[in-house]
């Protein structure tokens, strides 16, 4: 079958693999339908901070089908819909034994610690598949994964339906979170972002108010509220140091993978009663986001900018981490009907 694997940094290939396993008693065997490329995967690309098995067939955000059933699975049939949890969990640690696998002492990730959804067939855990309604839009509900990560971030924040939220970054996961705090409530949102393309797109996507964060004002904002809760998508150590020194009473989200040291004195978090959240993938999110997919597909259809085949798969990445890419959400395409 034909993959995309990663061996180093910078070291993607397409090339064609063994077939995936036949599963084993607890396992089930993925067609795979549409694989979204991540943030994270370019990062893991350009760093190779996360390589653990070289090489592995990288993917972790990707529906399909059900094509092969281990004798203990019970709760799947042959040709059903699917989504795929991304977190390689343990099961056995005192995290995930209290119910926070994403948590978990032992955590990876499905295209990392084992092969992933960057392949036409892929075999998993069954407890890591999640099944979808039979009518279910397969590109749709590609992208759960980072929906859930973007529903666990807001759910983090705890914000009040009536108060305004900034989210700092249009790239998948702010522009998710941006549909999905538009979704499930009326507030004022504001988001910001140095791509203007993308701020313009989430902004129409969401119902946004665009913003430039060098110039935005706590208590005097397009909102007409104080501003207390922002959810940081970028990672970027600079930013995130700027809204330490700049807010009071706020509680701020942190759902970016980034680099770099941040240094703060942390005696302005106690002056200031400022709350800083970090948010790490998701806890049981999964099923509220292809849920959201499901009953809402018009809200999230334009967040999938384009759909590439497998053999694309390299120049895509190097077009993501250059910076040139104006899609919020790059698809796969590996198999059809």
């Amino acid at each position: 079958m034909k993959a995309v694997r990663l061996y180093d940094p910078l070291d993607l290939r397409c090339e064609t693999v063994a077939m995936a396993p036949d599963p084993g008693p607890d396992e089930v065997r993925v067609r795979v339908a549409y694989a979204g490329i991540c943030g994270s995967d370019i990062h893991n690309f350009k760093t190779g901070q996360w390589i653990t098995r070289r090489p592995s067939i990288a993917g972790h955000e990707f529906s399909g089908w059900v094509d092969a059933i281990g004798k203990n699975i019970s709760k799947f049939s042959i040709g059903d819909k699917i989504v795929v949890d991304s977190r390689f969990y343990c099961g056995k640690c005192v995290n995930c034994c209290s119910g926070k696998t994403h948590l978990c002492e032992n955590l990876g990730f499905v295209g990392e610690a084992i092969d992933g959804g960057f392949a036409e067939f892929s075999t998993l855990p069954a407890k890591l598949l999640l099944k979808c309604a039979a009518d279910a839009r397969l590109d749709i509900v590609a992208l759960a994964e980072p929906l859930a990560v973007a529903l666990h971030a807001l759910k983090r924040l705890a914000l009040p339906d009536d108060e305004p939220l900034l989210i700092i970054g249009c790239g998948p996961i702010g522009a998710l979170a941006a549909i999905a705090a538009n979704c499930l409530s009326p507030r004022p949102l504001l988001i910001c972002d140095v791509n203007a393309a993308r701020v313009s797109h989430t902004a129409k996507l969401s119902g946004a108010t665009p913003v430039d964060l060098s110039s935005l004002r706590q208590f005097d904002n397009p909102a007409g509220q104080p501003l207390r809760y922002v959810l940081d998508t970028t990672g970027n150590v600079g930013v995130i140091s700027s809204l330490i020194q700049s807010l009071t009473g706020c509680s701020i989200g942190l759902v970016g993978i980034g680099s770099g040291d941040l240094t703060f004195d942390p005696v302005m978090l106690v002056e200031r009663e400022i709350t800083v959240l970090g948010c790490h993938a998701f806890f049981d999110e999964l099923r509220q986001a292809v849920d959201l997919l499901q009953s809402k597909p018009e809200k999230f259809e334009a967040v999938i900018g384009q759909k590439i085949t497998l053999d694309q798969t390299l120049q895509s990445y190097q077009s993501i981490a250059s910076g040139q890419s104006a899609a919020i959400k790059t698809l796969i395409e590996i198999n059809h009907v």
